[in-house]
């Protein structure tokens, strides 16, 4: 297999993609609150003698630049990763993607303003040190912004070792402003007070918050709106997740014809549950007066009465080649569909209403 055939596959790797965003977030919050603690103990001359150098500000530049690496590569990968439907213009322009827009944002917002932080580091030489010392102090707006994203996404924030990874980044990070407060020398003993009651308040605050939002159910579905399928409407049985129909399954037929205008569709609902709790929900179904095949599976769990969509997956073409367009569902409200496809005649946007009975369904589609 060529390079480029392993970059191809990675890059329609759905499941790939999705844990390399929330890995490399996971591992750039964790640097980033090295740099800041590395950076504190540089400007309180607090490093250990001898070696302070090289824990100082060597290493402090050597891990701030490993902390961007990181965050190029959560950022590519949810660009890349169709589901969550980010979109290259998001990467700078805040609270311009499509999937949770708000939170998404304030990543974007704390990518910026960390880039300009890494920039007029590299320049430092001219910018005069109090205004160099006063954008630096952008980091905290950085922290904060992080914090706020990577908890209000809420991809993992039930994951006990990402939970104890936030507890300690919150915690660490109150520590260390605390003691760059008692270390500046330059503030006088009011703005020591206020500044140390703002850095035991605001961590706090956030865990407050935190604990009575992300972390509470039903979080994920209200930050996305991906609310799918009532509960009451299906039975969970246990199982592993469905794979998808082949050719050696299927019957044959000629080449899909687009477009599709409100036609009615009809077919079989299947659901399994993982053993990590995970609900496979998957859809097949025919097309009226066509030989026109549709497949979509849902992966999520179970909040509030309804399925809170974790990733997916969806084909259209005819029962030889199902796979003739593949995509993702990128908008779910209720039974009501959206499929970002790709195939022979490049992008398809499919709109998939659908009716559950038991195990069949029934409801039309439109297709361009």
């Amino acid at each position: 297999m060529t390079s480029l055939n392993v970059l191809a596959t990675v890059v329609n790797n759905t499941k790939f993609l999705w844990y390399t965003s929330r890995a490399t977030g996971v591992i750039a919050l964790v640097l980033l609150g090295i740099v800041l603690t590395l950076g504190i103990l540089t400007a309180s001359k607090s490093t250990p003698l001898g070696i302070g150098k090289f824990i100082g500000p060597d290493l402090h530049r050597r891990l701030s630049i490993s902390t961007l690496v990181f965050l190029v590569a959560h950022i590519i990968s949810a660009i890349l990763d169709p589901f969550v439907t980010v979109g290259l213009g998001a990467a700078v322009i805040p609270f311009a993607a499509k999937y949770r827009p708000l939170w998404v944002g304030l990543g974007t917002v704390s990518f910026d303003l960390l880039l300009v932080i890494v920039a007029t580091s590299v320049v430092r030489h001219k910018f005069n040190h109090g205004v160099w010392k006063k954008i630096h102090y952008l980091s905290w707006v950085v922290v904060s912004l992080v914090l706020f994203h990577a908890l209000g996404t809420g991809s993992d924030a039930h994951i006990k070792l990402v939970e104890g990874i936030y507890v300690a980044f919150v915690l660490v990070m109150g520590g260390a402003g605390l003691y760059r407060a008692y270390r500046e020398f330059g503030l006088d003993k009011s703005r020591k007070v206020i500044a140390s009651a703002s850095l035991v308040v605001v961590p706090v605050a956030l865990l407050g918050w935190a604990v009575n939002g992300p972390l509470k159910a039903g979080w994920a579905k209200s930050a996305t709106g991906y609310s799918i399928f009532p509960t009451t409407t299906i039975a969970v049985a246990s199982g592993t997740s469905t794979k998808t129909a082949t050719s050696s399954q299927v019957s044959s037929g000629p080449a899909v014809v687009l477009p599709v205008t409100n036609a009615a569709i009809s077919g079989t609902m299947t659901q399994t549950q993982t053993n990590s709790g995970v609900v496979v929900l998957v859809l097949r179904g025919s097309v009226a007066n066509s030989v026109d095949y549709v497949e979509v599976q849902l992966n999520g769990v179970v909040q509030e009465g309804a399925l809170a969509l974790e990733s997916s997956t969806a084909f259209l073409g005819t029962k030889t080649t199902p796979n003739t367009y593949t995509g993702t569902v990128t908008q779910a409200n209720g039974s009501s569909l959206t499929l970002s496809l790709r195939g022979p005649k490049g992008t398809v946007t499919a709109n998939l209403n659908v009716s559950l009975s038991g195990s069949s369904f029934s409801g039309t589609i439109s297709a361009s």
